[in-house]
């Protein structure tokens, strides 16, 4: 049976794995199976699959970080993955999207929407593998047909020795025609009379010592070492006498490894010739004329070799004169301008340059970046002395303009990265704290209510003592007065005034319903303080903002009361569903601001109503407000007007945070010298 593809299924439960795995295979494709995402990891190194079905929640590595490496892996990148979860809240599937998913399916699985979806990524992955195969195919293509119709003669070799490439001008030149040559290891055979490697073949072993041994005026290339050069009479060369200048140059893949090596030959009989016949009829110039020879090879494989090596640099090279007129360029001014080189010479570069849209000031310092608008490229310019080499006077400059567009784009990146990566890491460590203080305050409440109540207890009972011990003294006193008689009677009464008994008893009650009441109030500071803390708050419920308010006000009393008179004007509003925890800290950060911005001595309003189905809270304070270029900042992270060290510019931005989480909206007015006001708008829900 023919299969429709191969499917990787990754979930770590075996009831889901084995109904996946059914379904697909009575849909006609192969299933492998993994239940962690480490197996996973270790299945596609060994095999790609055409699709993979992932579990978000794994043993080990999770759902998204499989994700995140198969994506960022240029093999796997283009495997379609598609996730697999009961997770279905908005920021689970955008968690997974920022991951690289290519698809969702919400458990427990549809089996017609499964094979549906797979069906159509797989189809969708298998047309852009077919594009990508199209294109390669053109490029090779045109780079083959690029070579092999080349005026100069050129053969290439592949990493084996084997010819894969025999051009039309190598064909006149050989005699041998390319459906001859390519495929065979006889490169050999057109130049010599038995088996011997050419340049090529010296170039792919690496070998290049023993160059010497079969090419005595062999040299390395001044570009590249790698490449070798050569030149030489051949007798019977496609049976002709040819004299040929040849080199060889290694061709390697993006991953440093050599792939081909392209030897190109150039027919320089004519001069050869006529060099022969030079040295014949002057025979005795015949040394000087082979010195001056050898210098002008030299000279003319030097400016030859050099003017492709300028012609090869992407960087805008330009030798100008005294008067900033181009004496010289490399092809890279032609590209830019689209002007032939014999119509730049001559010209002011600077004019030159502005006409095709990049201005360059005057004087324009070494090292500044230039913008080109109509590319949106970037340009790093530089500016040296040339001298004359005879007068060594300064005869002109080379102006320099490097492309520095990649590199400008990554750093942006790069910055902008690591601005969110801050902020991130500062925000998981502001709520990481917040959240610890949470824990801290709900334990030291629950430690206190522990002891606070045995105390209230004990105040209670000791009251009820108290009042018997009373009863009993006076009943004590008057039964002793009329048994032992009126002198007895007084030494009670003197020993009862010396001893204040009436006013220890008076006191004693007076100092238990005091204690009462301190007991009363830690009661109510501990019972806001769990209130506050609400550890247990992980999900959002019905809550009373009132409440949350009230619960704030009591744990920041502290923070307000030396510095502002605290008016409470909380209306009647509805319960809403929220995160009380969160809230809270809303509220507080809005509290502490407000008395932090106070001076000396001020008042804080917080209002509360209800309107329009929303929930509206208010806190309002006489401190020293803020000018509206501050005001448009307040809620950006890390943006503080305190001094450094007294705030992290994150508790606005905190806040600014959980309120649009709940679907809200905070704003804020201000006015230097009188005061700020923020309004936070929450949704009935």
């Amino acid at each position: 049976m023919q299969k429709n593809g191969k499917v990787l299924v990754v979930d770590d439960t075996r009831l889901s794995m084995e109904f996946m795995a059914d379904c697909l295979c009575r849909a006609g494709y192969d299933v492998v199976k993994a239940y962690s995402g480490e197996e996973a990891l270790e299945i596609v190194e060994a095999a790609l699959p055409d699709l993979i079905l992932l579990d978000i929640i794994l043993p080990g590595i999770d759902g998204y970080t499989v994700t995140e490496r198969l994506k960022n892996n240029e093999k796997t990148r283009i495997i379609p993955i598609v996730l697999v979860t009961s997770l279905d809240k908005l920021e689970d599937k955008v968690k997974g999207l920022e991951a690289g998913a290519d698809d969702f399916l919400t458990k427990p699985v549809n089996q017609a929407e499964l094979t549906a979806r797979i069906r159509s990524l797989i189809k969708l992955k298998r047309l852009q593998e077919g594009i990508l195969e199209n294109a390669l195919k053109e490029e090779k293509d045109f780079t083959g047909n690029l070579i092999h119709n080349a005026t100069v003669p050129i053969f290439v070799l592949d990493a084996n020795h084997e010819i894969i490439i025999w051009n039309k001008a190598c064909e006149e030149l050989t005699g041998f025609t390319a459906a001859d040559m390519i495929g065979t290891s006889r490169q050999w055979q057109p130049f010599y009379d038995q088996k011997r490697p050419t340049l090529s073949d010296i170039v792919i072993d690496g070998n290049l010592e023993i160059a010497a041994q079969f090419y005595p005026h062999y040299s390395q290339s001044i570009i590249n070492p790698h490449c070798l050069q050569s030149e030489g009479w051949f007798t019977s060369l496609g049976g002709k006498a040819r004299y040929l200048f040849f080199d060889a140059a290694p061709i390697y893949n993006s991953a440093g490894k050599l792939v081909a090596v392209i030897e190109t030959l150039r027919d320089m009989t004519m001069r050869a010739k006529a060099e022969v016949e030079l040295r014949k009829s002057r025979a005795e110039l015949l040394d000087k004329h082979e010195q001056l020879q050898s210098l002008f090879l030299l000279v003319e494989g030097a400016k030859t070799e050099w003017e492709n090596t300028m012609d090869c640099i992407g960087d805008i090279v330009i030798l100008t004169d005294t008067g900033e007129r181009i004496k010289r360029c490399n092809k890279a001014l032609q590209t830019f301008t689209g002007i032939a080189y014999g119509e730049l010479l001559g010209r002011n570069w600077q004019e030159l340059l502005s006409l095709n849209g990049l201005h360059t000031p005057s004087p324009c310092a070494p090292g500044a970046e230039l913008f080109h608008e109509p590319s949106g490229r970037w340009f790093v310019f530089n500016s040296y002395p040339f001298m004359n080499s005879s007068s060594h006077l300064v005869s002109g400059a080379v102006i320099t303009l490097h492309n520095n567009t990649e590199v400008k784009r990554f750093t942006s990146e790069l910055e902008k990265a690591y601005s969110e990566l801050q902020l991130t890491q500062a925000k998981v460590i502001q709520q990481e704290k917040m959240a610890s203080i949470g824990q801290l305050a709900a334990g030291v409440a629950h430690e206190i209510n522990n002891p606070m109540g045995f105390i209230s207890s004990n105040l209670n009972s000791l009251v009820k003592y108290m009042e018997r011990l009373t009863d009993f003294i006076h009943t004590q006193s008057k039964a002793i007065e009329s048994l032992e008689g009126e002198k007895l009677a007084q030494e009670l009464l003197d020993k009862r005034k010396a001893l204040k008994i009436d006013y220890v008893i008076n006191d004693t009650r007076e100092l238990i319903r005091e204690s009462m009441d301190g007991a009363e109030r830690v009661r109510t500071i501990v019972q806001n303080l769990k209130s506050f803390s609400r550890v247990d708050d992980a999900e959002s419920k019905p809550a009373d903002i009132n409440e949350c308010i009230t619960s704030t006000i009591n744990i920041v009393w502290n923070e307000l009361k030396y510095k502002a008179s605290l008016v409470r004007e909380l209306g009647a509003i509805p319960l809403t569903r929220c995160h009380p925890q969160q809230i809270n800290q809303v509220f507080m950060n809005l509290l502490v601001n407000a008395a932090q911005s106070i001076d000396k001595q001020g008042e804080i309003i917080v209002r509360t109503w209800h309107e329009n189905g929303s929930i509206y809270a208010q806190v309002t304070d006489t401190g020293s407000g803020m000018p509206p270029t501050v005001l448009k900042q307040i809620f950006e992270p890390f943006f503080t007007t305190k001094e450094i060290g007294k705030g992290t510019g994150l508790g606005l931005s905190i806040t600014y945070d959980i309120v649009k989480k709940h679907n809200g909206e905070i704003t804020a007015t201000s006015e230097v010298g009188k005061g700020t006001t923020f309004t936070v708008r929450l949704p009935v829900l």
